[in-house]
């Protein structure tokens, strides 16, 4: 079954029926903060390391936004796949497809980086299962099945401006759109854009609870960014993310992060090489302790 996502769906709104260790957004007046001691160490990471840092981190209990290069464009790599997820859960909702219908997993269908649906060739996956392993394990092949039930790659760029994202496209299919050339707006977003959506689906109401929280539950058992994002975390906080990579040394990470009382941040950290290298190694070090800068400037609770 195939079905595409409506142009027109509805931006969410905060609500009090979120995911019970969830805060609303936009419960405070927003306002964008300058610190000089974070724009100091975002630079010293971009030149000790040769990377390019897009960064956005939002804090909905202060209101505090923080950004870094956030209106520059990176390539998404598999951060589409939480659109994707997404776009299955909305039309799962509107009855255009069921979680537990099959698809056939095809030998022609199978493209590099697809640890589970490999091991299924010939056999059938549930519409569920697509996205537990398009998120948990960043399966590449899922990924592409689920832009075939949603409408392709044009339904994410729709999905993402229904949710005030206006900056995210997708254009390819996986694994084309990871090729991350500087200056080809294909398949790129930007730190703004991203964490607009990603804060919507996942701290305000354009999902139902129930759909939300399952969302943020394949977010969080995510098996792919424990070298990056989490291992910035303190002791004690929990990451609802989802990371990418791709050519030119893209590596990406992005997500909501909880602290031990609950407090919410949206953190949005992209980053590519500035070598010019197509096969630069991937820096995961920049993401780990912008994220650790991060989280302790923009932290609510002491």
């Amino acid at each position: 079954m195939v079905a595409s996502i409506p142009v027109a769906a509805a931006c969410g709104t905060p609500s009090a029926e979120t995911a019970p260790d969830q805060a609303p957004a936009g419960a405070v007046p927003e306002m964008t903060i300058r610190s000089t001691a974070l724009d100091e160490r975002l630079t010293e990471l971009e030149n000790r390391h040769a990377v390019r840092l897009g960064v956005l981190a939002y804090s909905p209990d202060s209101g505090r936004t923080y950004t870094h290069r956030g209106d520059e464009r990176f390539a998404m790599c598999s951060l589409f796949k939480v659109y994707a997820a997404a776009g299955i859960l909305q039309l799962e909702s509107e009855g255009r497809l069921r979680l537990d219908d099959t698809v056939v997993i095809e030998p022609g269908d199978i493209v590099v980086n697809s640890p589970v649906t490999s091991e299924h060739q010939g056999r059938v996956m549930t519409v569920e299962q697509l996205c537990e392993a398009a998120l948990t394990r960043s399966d590449n092949t899922a990924g592409n099945l689920l832009l075939r039930q949603i409408g392709g790659p044009p339904a994410v760029t729709t999905l993402a401006r229904s949710v005030g994202d206006e900056t995210t496209r997708l254009d390819r299919w996986e694994p084309e759109l990871n090729d991350a050339v500087r200056g080809d707006e294909r398949d790129t977003t930007t730190a703004e854009g991203l964490a607009r959506g990603y804060r919507e689906l996942l701290l305000s109401s354009t999902l139902d609870p129930a759909r939300q929280r399952m969302l943020t539950g394949w977010m969080r058992a995510s098996s792919t960014s424990d070298t990056k994002m989490r291992a910035g975390l303190p002791s004690g906080w929990v990451a609802a993310d989802k990371s990418g990579g791709g050519y030119y040394g893209t590596v990406n990470d992005a997500g909501v992060v909880w602290s031990p009382d609950g407090e919410p941040l949206v953190l949005v950290i992209l980053s590519d090489s500035t070598t010019g290298d197509v096969d630069a190694p991937f820096e995961n070090a920049p993401i780990v302790d912008a994220t650790a800068a991060l989280v302790a400037e923009l932290r609510v609770a002491p």
